[in-house]
């Protein structure tokens, strides 16, 4: 009987040619027409550019299901050699096994293994665990020249927002990208300044600021709030390479990758301060602020911000139901005329809490912060806080000083470097590189003299009482000025504030609020010696003693 012959082709890499597909099924041909079998063109599979350590294959796949069906399309599996059809030995050996039960006939032709043969599971183990440890070996060997590369600050693959990767001969090395650092720098700002991830996307996205990644056919995508969660932690903006982190394993019988962290023994660190792009004052609050992030939700599920975090009322989070603990929320007025209600939410949802009241946000805020600006307003506070203010002016106005008594000397300097070449020129007549001398010290005086003018400090002391009046002013409304920014006013507030529990409490046909917390503002004291303050329903915050 003529046999019917199919074929398989393989190659892993996308450097490799594609023309050893052809090659590969060349052989196939030539080996059928020698044994006058027929060749199937229809039963001819091919997978370009893809690893045999797994099975998910599109061809691949696509053979497996034409040998299992009946009748029987085709009588022989032909194949260059064993590591086409996988480099996995448990693959190969589950493939094999399947083929047999099938009916199907495998030649390997290169290494002249037939599965009919009675040696054949004996070689194919063999050929098996060879091309298992090609592939491992090979990993080994790829892993260590990448280790080089990465020590010597050259890029090791991939590609990062705020760099353009630069070639150099056969190495690659990471240059600023001056437009794309410059966004990298506005994110980290307004996540210092206290913009949750979820606020920061939106106004890139509003803005139609180039996101990392754009999309085929557009000419931006949009940013998410896990891409910048990811880059305010990313060390190489702050001048730092950390490599060999994490590793990738691939998932069994699959080309799917998944990633696996290191141990941080295995961690390779290269200082780059020439590619730094965050400073380091920068990249520190940053950090700060997701490590108080993290402690406030401690216990919670990971993941981005709560949605307490970037809720536009100011003590939304902060405050806590008196009855059964649950954070409060504006549970009513949202969508009518943007004047919310604070209310229990494990009451109005699910009726799982006996507090029913509910009470205006504005009331609320005006009765927790008229308190509070009583005792910010007091002189005490506001002497300490002008105090803190001038010894931090006058240290930088001292700086400045420094830095105008050395440009002085330079001008000095500068002037008397010219006075010697103009005598030099009177002595000696014209000479080119003695004017381009004197030009290049004019331009040096002139720039020294401008920044001298610009930089004249006046005495802070003289303005001490115009700022004094300036904060009266500005603290005259707390809450309109938390109100200007207030996710930023958000951030401020839970450096200071733990939790402020509100006990409802019902007086005849009204009820109110009655609130318990801890405030350390000016952050004196802390601990057992923060302040507990209480609040009456129209009085507001009233401390037991001072000590904000």
């Amino acid at each position: 009987m003529k046999l019917r012959c199919a074929a398989y082709a393989r190659y892993s890499s996308d450097r490799q040619s594609p023309a050893s597909i052809q090659d590969q099924l060349r052989k196939c041909r030539d080996f059928a027409k020698q044994h006058d079998w027929e060749f199937l063109e229809g039963y001819v599979y091919a997978d370009e550019a893809i690893s045999g350590a797994g099975s998910d294959r599109p061809a691949f796949l696509r053979l497996i299901h034409a040998a299992s069906l009946r009748p029987r399309p085709f009588d022989v599996l032909l194949v260059d050699d064993t590591s086409r059809i996988s480099r996995s030995l448990g693959d190969a050996a589950r493939f094999y096994e399947q083929l047999s039960f099938n009916g199907v006939r495998v030649l390997a032709l290169s290494q002249g293994i037939d599965s009919q043969s009675e040696q054949a599971d004996v070689l194919l183990s063999v050929h098996g665990l060879v091309d298992s440890l090609y592939i491992k070996e090979l990993a080994k060997k790829t892993h260590r020249g990448l280790e080089g590369r990465a020590l010597l600050g050259l890029c090791t693959g991939g590609r990062c927002f705020g760099y353009d990767n630069v070639a150099e001969g056969d190495s690659v090395r990471q240059e600023i990208n001056a437009k794309e650092a410059a966004i990298v720098r506005r994110i980290f700002e307004m996540a210092a300044e206290g913009a949750s991830l979820k606020v920061i996307a939106r106004k890139l996205n509003d803005e139609r600021v180039p996101s990392p990644r754009p999309r085929a056919g557009k000419q931006y995508a949009t940013w998410c709030p896990t891409a910048i969660r990811a880059m305010l932690r990313r060390e190489l903006y702050a001048g730092r390479v950390i490599w060999n982190r994490s590793r990738f394993v691939k998932a069994p019988g699959s080309n799917k990758r998944l990633r696996r962290d290191r141990p941080m023994t295995e961690w390779r660190t290269v200082e780059r301060p020439e590619i730094r792009i965050i400073d380091e004052a920068l990249w520190t609050r940053v950090q700060k602020r997701i490590e108080r992030i993290a402690e406030q939700f401690k216990g919670k599920r990971p993941g981005l911000y709560t949605r307490a975090a970037t809720s536009p009322y100011l003590l939304t989070g902060f405050l806590k139901c008196g009855s059964c603990g649950a954070n409060l929320a504006i549970v009513t007025g949202r969508k009518k005329d943007g004047r919310g209600r604070y209310g229990c939410p494990q009451n109005f949802y699910r009726g799982a809490c006996s507090n029913r009241l509910k009470e205006s946000a504005e009331v609320v805020e005006n009765r927790l912060l008229a308190g509070l600006q009583r005792s910010v307003l007091l002189p005490d506070v506001v002497d300490y806080a002008l105090q803190e203010f001038e010894r931090q002016l006058e240290a930088a106005l001292s700086e400045l000083s420094n830095s105008m008594d050395r440009m002085r000397q330079r001008r000095e300097a500068i002037q008397q470097e010219l006075d010697r070449l103009i005598d030099a020129i009177a002595s000696i007549g014209h000479s080119p590189a003695l004017v381009k001398a004197i030009g290049e010290r004019e331009q040096e005086l002139g720039e020294i003299t401008q920044r001298l003018f610009a930089t004249l400090p006046e005495s802070p002391s003289a303005h001490i009482s115009r700022i004094r009046d300036f904060v009266f002013e500005r603290l005259g409304n707390i809450r309109q000025l938390l109100y200007s920014d207030v996710h930023k006013a958000k951030a401020e507030l839970a450096k200071h504030v733990t939790a402020i529990e509100m006990v409802p409490k019902v007086d005849g046909k009204e009820s109110h609020y009655v609130a318990v917390g801890e405030w350390n503002l000016l952050g004196r004291g802390g601990g057992d010696d923060a302040e507990r303050v209480w609040m009456v329903a129209g009085e507001g915050f009233e401390p037991s003693t001072f000590g904000l």
